[in-house]
């Protein structure tokens, strides 16, 4: 994990030098000023997608956790409730990042290690931060929820909208650097 996560961070220094896009989220716990880590985000005009990367620390260790893009903006106060629904532009059911139909700012999970830290590292090819106005991303809350995101594959509770990922535990918003 820790060699596929440095490649990543090599790639997207490399792409930071050509002509992309590239913004980034300064997390916080929900509600405080407690800073946990930043996640960048990087976009070529070529078809890459957005290479999400960076770490979090301070959450439940051991634990999958939902990782999604809300709608709304959120306050320097960082107060994840405030962040609206799921970013959602074109009105479908709730998914996982591999599903053919899925919200825009489904990213699905991630894994925290014993010490309550997650390294992420993947690619998405449906977020944007630039390249196409409909997904663009910026400006919007990353949100970090309690419980595992089921993909919206169960049918029960909010499985639908929000896969039953429960509270809100940390955000920042998404913003170009």
């Amino acid at each position: 994990m820790k060699r596929i996560l440095i490649f990543l961070v090599f790639v997207v220094a490399l792409a930071q030098i050509a002509n992309g896009n590239y913004a980034q989220a300064e997390m916080y716990l929900s509600g405080t000023n407690d800073f946990i880590g930043t996640i960048g985000f990087n976009e070529q005009e070529v078809a890459w997608g957005v290479i999400i990367s960076g770490s979090v620390n301070r959450l439940r260790p051991m634990a999958t956790l939902g990782f999604h893009i809300h709608s709304l903006p959120i306050d320097d106060n960082h107060n994840c409730s405030a962040g609206g629904a799921h970013f959602n532009p074109y009105n479908v059911s709730h998914g996982m990042p591999r599903d053919s139909q899925r919200h825009v700012g489904d990213l699905g999970n991630i894994e925290t290690d014993g010490n309550g830290r997650a390294y992420i590292a993947m690619r998405d090819n449906v977020i944007s931060i630039g390249f196409d106005k409909t997904r663009n991303v910026i400006g919007l809350p990353l949100m970090i929820h309690n419980l595992t995101d089921d993909g919206g594959h169960t049918g029960k509770g909010e499985s639908n909208t929000t896969g039953n990922a429960g509270p809100r535990i940390a955000c920042g918003t998404i913003r170009v650097r």
